[in-house]
């Protein structure tokens, strides 16, 4: 016996009319039609409903009516598929908005190689306190998997002489595809003419260990 025959066995067992018993399970009479003349089937939730309301296991309900397994069946994985789809899209989502905003990377996974410096010791730009002198061509690795630093964010402080290298990167889940995640990085510096080459350094700013970058430097326009 199929799950429609057993639905008008069981209401007329109980006395119930299809208006009764769709009252009882709050839908329409006509939807109660439709259940025992198997034109439409209820859900799986309907089916739950049915069970307390005629005090009947789940199993009896079901059980030799294929069709409607099947049915039920397809309307999980249906219902499995949508709320992986959306916890997808939503992860895309929160991933795209998160990827458009840099911010400053953590020094300790960075990797800094290939520095070149150019110096232009008979600079006379406008200003002298403010002009660009120096010029620093580098390569920026990041070790973290989902983090990429940006080469036109770079920014390089001076203090006699002193540079410091500050980057910033993006986050996104799609960076775990990039095997380099390196960027080229160009950036200029004032530094004061009277500091010597011996005496410039290059150090990761906010780098607890205050490791020195090697670099290699050129003069011109001596």
């Amino acid at each position: 016996m199929n799950l429609s025959k057993k639905i008008k066995k069981l209401r007329a067992e109980n006395n119930l009319t299809q208006e009764q018993l769709a009252e009882k399970l709050q839908v329409s009479r006509s939807t109660i039609s439709s259940w025992e003349t198997e034109r439409s089937y209820p859900d799986l939730e309907m089916v739950i409903e049915i069970c307390d309301c005629f005090n009947v296991s789940l199993d009896f309900l079901l059980r030799e009516d294929e069709k409607m397994v099947r049915k039920l069946n397809f309307g999980i994985k249906q219902k499995r598929m949508l709320i992986v789809l959306v916890i997808i899209l939503s992860v895309l989502f929160v991933n795209t908005l998160v990827s458009a905003t840099p911010f400053e990377a953590n020094p300790n996974s960075l990797e800094i190689s290939n520095v070149n410096m150019i110096r232009d010791l008979s600079y006379n730009g406008e200003n002298p306190n403010r002009d660009w002198n120096t010029t620093i061509n580098l390569t920026v690795k990041s070790k973290n998997l989902f983090f990429k630093p940006i080469g036109d964010n770079t920014l390089v402080f001076n203090e006699k002489g002193n540079l410091s290298l500050l980057t910033n990167w993006t986050f996104s889940i799609f960076n775990i595809f990039d095997m380099h995640r390196f960027v080229k990085a160009n950036q200029s510096v004032l530094i004061d003419e009277n500091v010597s080459n011996e005496d410039i350094t290059l150090k990761l700013y906010g780098e607890a260990s205050n490791n020195l970058i090697p670099f290699e430097i050129f003069n011109i326009n001596n």
